[in-house]
C-alpha cells in the first residue's frame, strides 16, 4: 500500500520528490553498473530527509535513513568495492569526529549512509553499545543484527556480536528472534570463548543463559476488564450490592419537554468512561469526574453535579460532540481525564487532558494551562507504560477553518505525545502523519458515524499506534522517533466535510462501530481498521505481513488466545487462527457494537439492553442471561474485580457479588481447605 496513493486519508511524512527520483537514478545508474554516479545520486539526499519517508516493501512504509542502507547493502560485490573507493575517507572522518554530544547523532549518520564503508562496522557497533546502555534495547539489537547479517566481511568477532545481539533482543522481550539467532549462529561459533559483562564463557553457554533467563515480554496494552481468579458466577435473580444512578441526577426535575429533549440528544446514551484502581471506581462521564468506593457504593467525590448536564442539550452544538471520545486512566494515586466542556459554542473545541488527585479530585494539571500543547486536539485513550503516559493527538480545527490546519501546507497532523504524568511536562511530540481530510461528518441528532480515533499499544520499548486511517506506525518509546509504518486498506479520503442532520421521522442508519486497539498474539500484533475489510497480523521486529483476512468492516477486535480471535459487531464472533475460518457467530441484543466485554479463556460476558449474557467461547451458546437491575438501557462496560462484576451502562453503575452468596462457604467446605477463594 503505498504512502503516495492521493486516496489515502493520512500520509506518513513523505520524502521529497528529489528524494524519491534519487533512489530511481541510484537503481538506474547501479543496474548499468555506473557505480560513481549511483552513489552520487544517494549522497545528494539532504540529511534532513533521512527521517522521511518513502514506500518499502510488503506495505511497510520506510525512513529514507532505513531505505537508503537497504540499497547499499544490496549491491554486488563489485559495486561494494567501488563504494568504498568514493567513500571510505569520509566515513573514516566522521567516525574520528564522532564524540562527545555529537557522538550518537554521528555514529546514526554512519549507520545509515556508510554502513558499508571499511569502518562502517565499528560505527554499527559503538552505536549498538550507546542504545544498550540508554535501555534502547530494540535499536541495539537492529545494529548488531545488522552487522551479522548484512556485514559477513567484518573483522569484529562475530561470537561476541551474536551474543550482544542475543542479549538486547531477550531485553527487547524478542523471545522468536532469539531462538532464531540461537538457532542460526548457535553451532557456528558455539566453541569460541567469549567475555561479556565479566563472563568469560563459550559462545554457545552464553547464548543458553541467555535463552533461559528470559522470560516471555513484559507487554502493557489497554488495561485490561477481565481480571484473574475464577469465572463471575451469576445466579439468576440476585439484588446488587449497590448502585450509583447518574442519569436519574441529570433528569431530576425534568419538564416532560425537557426530558423529551434529552433523551432526542447523544448524552443520554452516553456511558461513562471507567477505570479501577485499588478498590476506588473512577468515571468521566461527558467531562464530569467522579469516585465510588466499591466497597460500598458511596460516591467519594466529584468534579461538577450532574445536573448541570441539563443545560448542555439546550444549546445545539452538543448534538455534535462525539461522546464516545471521553476517556479515563488511573494509576499510583492520580486520575488522568481527556474530555471538553460540553457547553462550549464551539462544536470543534479541543479535548483536553487533565490530571486529578485520586483520593479528592483536586486538580494537578490540565493540558490547557501548558503551552506545549496550544493547538492540540487529544483524540483515542491515554497510555501508561514506563511511568509515561502516550496519547494520541490532531492539530486542532478550533482555531483555523473547519478543514483544519497544521502545517505550511494547511493540512492537520496526526501526532503522538509522551508526557511525564506527575506535571504535565511534555516529554516528545512526534508526527505521524499528514492528513487528507478533515473530519468526515458533522452529525446533528440521531445515531453518528464513528470517527478514527486512534489506538495505542506498548510492546517491548516500543509504542504502536493504529491511526484507524489506514497506518499502524511504530515509534521508539525514549525518543518518539518513527521505525517504520504499514499502510493497510481503508476507505478512501473524502474531499470536504459534510453536516448530517436526522430528523426522528427520517430511516435510521445502523449502529456504527467502535475503534478497537491493537492485540498482541505472541510475537504478532493484530489490526483490523475502523474502516478496513481486512485483519492483518503483524510481524513488527522482521517487518513482515504474516497474515491476513478478510473480514466486514463492521468487525472489531475484542480479545485473542493461543487458538481464538473473539470479534465484535453486528454479531458476536470467533475466529479460529489456524485455519483463520470463523467457528461461530452470537447474535445478542442490540449486537457487540461497543462497550468493553469480559474476554477469558472461561467465557464471555456482554452487558445487553436484556442483561449480561455469557457465552460460551467454544461453541458461541449463550450458557445463561442475568437480567440485573438495569434492563432497558442501552448496554455498556463490565469490569471484574476481585468480589464484583461492576456493570457500566448509560444510566447507572451496577456491582453485582462475583459469585452468589454461599459460594464461597459452599466451596469451602467442599474442599476442606481454609483458603479463601483461590486465586482471588
Amino acid at each position: 500500500m503505498s504512502n503516495d496513493r492521493p486516496d489515502r486519508p493520512l500520509q506518513m511524512p513523505p520524502a521529497s520528490s528529489e528524494t524519491k527520483e534519487a533512489f530511481d537514478d541510484f537503481d538506474r545508474f547501479a543496474r548499468r553498473g555506473a557505480w560513481e554516479r549511483a552513489s552520487k545520486a544517494l549522497y545528494a539526499i539532504p540529511e534532513a530527509q533521512a527521517a522521511r519517508f518513502v514506500d518499502g516493501p510488503d506495505g511497510f512504509i520506510i525512513s529514507v535513513a532505513r531505505k537508503r542502507r537497504s540499497v547499499l547493502s544490496a549491491l554486488s560485490s563489485e559495486g561494494q568495492a567501488a563504494y568504498r573507493l568514493f567513500y571510505d575517507s569520509d566515513a573514516k572522518k566522521l567516525l574520528d569526529q564522532a564524540e562527545g554530544a555529537t557522538e550518537q547523532a554521528t555514529l546514526e549518520r554512519l549507520f545509515s549512509s556508510y554502513f558499508l564503508t571499511s569502518v562502517g562496522d565499528n560505527a554499527a557497533d559503538r552505536l549498538g553499545d550507546l542504545y544498550y546502555e540508554r535501555g534502547e534495547f530494540d535499536r541495539a539489537a537492529d545494529c548488531w543484527l545488522a552487522l551479522l547479517r548484512e556485514r559477513p566481511d567484518s573483522e569484529l568477532p562475530p561470537a561476541l556480536t551474536t551474543v550482544k545481539a542475543a542479549l538486547a533482543l531477550a531485553r527487547a522481550g524478542r523471545r522468536s528472534e532469539l531462538e532464531a539467532l540461537r538457532a542460526e549462529m548457535g553451532e557456528r561459533y558455539a566453541d569460541e570463548v567469549v567475555t561479556i559483562a565479566g563472563r568469560k564463557a563459550k559462545a554457545g553457554v552464553h547464548l543458553g543463559r541467555i535463552a533461559a533467563e528470559s522470560g516471555p515480554a513484559a507487554d502493557a496494552g489497554p488495561a485490561s476488564s477481565a481480571g484473574g481468579g475464577p469465572a463471575p458466577e451469576l445466579a439468576e435473580a440476585v439484588a446488587a450490592a449497590w448502585q450509583v444512578k447518574f442519569a436519574a441526577s441529570v433528569t431530576a426535575g425534568m419538564t416532560p419537554v425537557e426530558l423529551s429533549q434529552w433523551e432526542a440528544t447523544s448524552f443520554s446514551g452516553a456511558v461513562p468512561a471507567t477505570a479501577v484502581e485499588g478498590q476506588t471506581l473512577f468515571a468521566n462521564y461527558l467531562g464530569h469526574v467522579f469516585a465510588v468506593d466499591l466497597a460500598s457504593g458511596k460516591l467519594l467525590w466529584r468534579s461538577a453535579s450532574f445536573h448541570n448536564l441539563e443545560q448542555a442539550t439546550t444549546q445545539g452544538q452538543s448534538q455534535m460532540i462525539e461522546t464516545n471520545r471521553f476517556a479515563i486512566l488511573a494509576a499510583s494515586g492520580r486520575v488522568w481525564t481527556l474530555g471538553r466542556d460540553v457547553k462550549d459554542p464551539n462544536y470543534q473545541a479541543e479535548f483536553r487532558l487533565a490530571c486529578r488527585r485520586a483520593e479528592n479530585g483536586d486538580l494537578v494539571w490540565q493540558s490547557s494551562d501548558l503551552s506545549d500543547y496550544a493547538g492540540i486536539d487529544f483524540v483515542g485513550p491515554p497510555l501508561l507504560a514506563r511511568d509515561t503516559l502516550f496519547i494520541a493527538g490532531k492539530s486542532s480545527t478550533s482555531t483555523s477553518s473547519m478543514y483544519g490546519g497544521g502545517g505550511q501546507d494547511g493540512q492537520p497532523r496526526q501526532y503522538v505525545l509522551a508526557i511525564r504524568p506527575r506535571d504535565g511536562k511534555l516529554l516528545w511530540k512526534t508526527e505521524v502523519g499528514i492528513f487528507r481530510e478533515g473530519e468526515r461528518y458533522y452529525w446533528y441528532y440521531g445515531p453518528r458515524e464513528t470517527n478514527p480515533q486512534p489506538r495505542l499499544l506498548y510492546r517491548a520499548g516500543s509504542v504502536y499506534v493504529d491511526t484507524h486511517s489506514g497506518i499502524l506506525a511504530r515509534l521508539d518509546a525514549d525518543s518518539g522517533a518513527v521505525d517504520w509504518g504499514y499502510g493497510y486498506e481503508t476507505d478512501p479520503s473524502q474531499s470536504q466535510s459534510r453536516f448530517i442532520i436526522i430528523f426522528d421521522e427520517m430511516p435510521q442508519a445502523a449502529p456504527s462501530t467502535a475503534c478497537s486497539g491493537p492485540l498482541l498474539l505472541g510475537d504478532l500484533v493484530l489490526i483490523k481498521g475502523l474502516k478496513s475489510d481486512r485483519i492483518c497480523a503483524i510481524d513488527p521486529d522482521r517487518m513482515k505481513l504474516a497474515w491476513e483476512r478478510p473480514i466486514a468492516k463492521s468487525a472489531r477486535l475484542l480479545g485473542v488466545d493461543d487458538a481464538t480471535l473473539y470479534l465484535g459487531g453486528p454479531e458476536l464472533a470467533a475466529l479460529d487462527l489456524k485455519g483463520r475460518s470463523l467457528r461461530w457467530t452470537a447474535p445478542l441484543p442490540g449486537g457487540c457494537h461497543d462497550g468493553r466485554l469480559l474476554v477469558r479463556r472461561d467465557g464471555l460476558w456482554q452487558l445487553t439492553p436484556r442483561g449480561i449474557f455469557e457465552v460460551d467461547p467454544q461453541t458461541g451458546r449463550v450458557r445463561r442471561i442475568f437480567r440485573g437491575q438495569d434492563t432497558g438501557a442501552e448496554g455498556g462496560d463490565l469490569i471484574l474485580t476481585d468480589r464484583l462484576l461492576v456493570a457500566i451502562s448509560n444510566r447507572t453503575i451496577s456491582a453485582y457479588p462475583r459469585r452468589p452468596p454461599g459460594a464461597e462457604k459452599i466451596a469451602r467446605e467442599g474442599t476442606g481447605s481454609p483458603r479463601m477463594r483461590g486465586a482471588e
